[in-house]
């Protein structure tokens, strides 16, 4: 962003404090995430509407709607002054790649770093937190940007609506190279990231691998064939039209102005190479000359900020606004405004195309007439998500290196919501399908069903779901998932349905029950997870092991592999005292609810067989029951 010393006393006034938020009347600023996060940097939507965010010194960590969790650190990230994990992108196909892009300066050597890791885990599931970035996946994508000094990184990654990756770099404090193409340095790059191989590399791939074909140089064979545009002294963050392919460029200045610049995406012809003037000019006012003579067509900003009149040291550019049909629309009077802000002043303003970007008109509660917003100190990516919001990550102070948050600017009003109707509380025994779908209810605005409304189910613990989202909900504003246990692990099965905007999801809890065995040298392991509602959890069991050709005993309950009364059953524990029990059995068959035992059976009793574990046992409250049939080979 900006060198230290530059920063005046003003604006190291405001360092660290606490400055209260203002937006204009009719919006809320909502806090998503106050804990978890480590200076955050920048962030990204997934997909299907999760976000992760990059913190300064390389962990990332996923939000889902409830706490921050983190997924991993890229590592080998250099945090001196203004370095850092800087900015992160996921690809466009992530549900089915699981890619993640990002640009950070490296301890290792004196180069910016663009590169690609994978994640692996629950790539498609808006509730879910079960995501993990393998470090081991790394794949350099680009490594020879020059990071000699602690400022002037950039940078941005975005991805187009052209499905192309996009990174503004800075120009390393060096000043005149940014005039150059055939340099990595202040400028714009497109890349067409899809045919990088899958897998690890430390090497990056071909520039002809990365080169879309269509870029302005193209037909060159240097650096210079991924340039788009040039002339740029640290754009350090910058957002992506995503309806017209355009870029908005908050480029920050040296001693006197900040400018925002807009690179025109052309609907029809070549792209053009842009040159935006750094270090001839700073915005329109003349810097210094380098090389030869003035170049022509420099572009101008479509603002500009004195530093000195509002202590902007810092600016950043935001989203173009597009109203999406998302929960959180700023609606018609919003559309295709431009926003752009400062770091320090914690300003957010905002521009209107009339023919020419112009400031746009002040609408009702706005803290004054220059800005749409204020108190915003120590934002770092400001960005429009898919439910209509606009996101942004906030340090608590500026250059910080912990603490953060996760917030939205959005609407107020009323919202959709869901309710959980029935299927919680259930149990089923692992591998089954629970007896009740799990069912909610989606509700307009003004509480009343919503026919065709959309419901998101996600899952976490032992269970799966038979939908995929979205699910649409009846004419009454029913929807349903089918549940069924998983056939490997037990426990609490947690089943959340989501609708978009509604502001607190619907939950139900199941639970799986399951016996597991494990063979452990000469001992035997028993394990049994179960829950109940009753309290004190108290359930007595008849805990049975039998060998080969037991026949099955049919009860009210379901038959049973284990049948005890035959002699080929062992009965382990039996919390009714009704069978007897070997000597090195146990004499605990009580479970509270669940149950551990561990057991050592004779030598060689067990060798060459394949015995069937079983338990059944009586719930306070439900009654009897039985528990799935493990298969153990000894």
């Amino acid at each position: 962003m900006l060198r230290p010393f530059l920063v005046s006393t003003a604006a190291l006034a405001i360092v660290g404090a606490s400055i209260a938020q203002s937006v204009p009347t009719g919006f809320t600023i909502d806090t998503l995430v106050s804990s978890g996060l480590a200076a955050p940097h920048d962030f990204c939507f997934l997909p299907d509407g999760r976000v992760l965010v990059a913190n300064r010194a390389g962990p990332v960590a996923i939000y889902a709607g409830g706490a921050a969790v983190t997924i991993g650190t890229v590592p080998n990230v250099q945090t001196s002054s203004e370095q850092g994990l800087l900015s992160i992108a996921a690809d466009p196909n992530f549900n089915t790649n699981g890619y993640v892009y990002v640009w950070y300066a490296s301890s290792l050597d004196a180069f910016m770093h663009l590169d690609r890791f994978t994640c692996t885990g629950t790539l498609n599931n808006p509730g879910s937190t079960a995501l993990t970035l393998d470090t081991a996946s790394r794949r350099v994508i680009l490594g020879s940007t020059p990071d000699n000094a602690f400022n002037h990184n950039g940078g941005s990654l975005r991805f187009g609506p052209d499905d192309m990756l996009y990174v503004s770099i800075g120009d390393d404090a060096s000043g005149c190279p940014a005039q150059q193409t055939n340099t990595w340095l202040g400028c714009v790059m497109r890349m067409d990231v899809s045919a990088v191989p899958a897998g690890a590399s430390t090497t990056a791939p071909l520039l002809t691998t990365l080169d879309p074909g269509n870029n302005p140089l193209s037909a060159n064979t240097d650096i210079s064939q991924l340039i788009i545009a040039h002339g740029l002294r640290n754009p350090f963050r910058m957002e992506i039209d995503q309806l017209t392919g355009n870029l908005y460029i908050g480029d920050v200045g040296q001693n006197v102005v900040e400018e925002y610049d807009e690179y025109v995406y052309p609907s029809v012809g070549a792209l053009p190479l842009r040159n935006y003037g750094w270090p001839w000019r700073e915005a329109n006012n003349s810097y210094i000359t380098c090389t030869g003579s003035l170049p022509p067509g420099l572009i101008a900003p479509i603002a500009s900020v004195v530093q000195t009149s509002a202590n902007w040291f810092s600016v950043m550019g935001g989203p173009v606004y597009r109203n999406q049909n998302g929960q959180y629309d700023f609606g018609p009077g919003y559309e295709g405004c431009a926003y752009y802000l400062d770091y320090f002043a914690g300003e957010v303003r905002r521009l209107v195309n009339t023919g020419s970007w112009v400031a746009a008109p002040t609408v009702p509660g706005q803290p004054n007439a220059t800005n749409w917003g204020t108190g915003f100190v120590g934002t770092t990516a400001f960005r429009q998500g898919p439910d209509g919001a606009i996101w942004f990550t906030q340090h608590p102070s500026t250059y910080a290196t912990s603490g953060g948050s996760l917030k939205r600017v959005r609407p107020l009003g009323p919202v959709n919501s869901v309710a959980a109707v029935s299927g919680t509380g259930q149990i089923a025994n692992s591998g089954e399908v629970f007896a009740q779908p799990v069912v909610v209810r989606v509700f307009d605005p003004s509480n009343n069903p919503l026919p065709g409304g959309t419901v998101n189910f996600s899952v976490s613990g032992a269970g799966t779901l038979s939908t995929t989202n979205p699910v649409i909900a009846d004419a009454n504003g029913f929807a349903q998932t089918i549940v069924t246990a998983s056939a490997t692990v037990g426990g609490a099965v947690n089943v959340s349905a989501t609708t978009p905007g509604g502001l607190a999801p619907a939950a139900a809890a199941l639970f799986t029950r399951r016996l597991t065995v494990t063979p452990v040298g000469g001992l035997m392991v028993l394990q049994l997870a179960n829950s109940t509602q009753a309290v004190p959890a108290n359930v007595p069991y008849i805990l049975m092991m039998s060998f080969p050709h037991t026949p099955i005993l049919p009860t009210f309950f379901g038959p049973l592999v284990t049948n005890p009364f035959v002699p080929t059953t062992i009965v382990l524990e039996d919390g009714f005292n009704i069978f007897p029990r070997p000597a090195w059995a146990g004499s605990g068959g009580t479970g509270t609810p669940s149950l551990s035992k561990v057991y050592t059976p004779p030598a060689g009793l067990l060798t060459g067989y394949t015995m069937a574990f079983q338990a059944v046992g009586v719930d306070p409250i439900t009654g009897w029951f039985k528990t799935n049939a493990e298969w153990k080979q000894f």
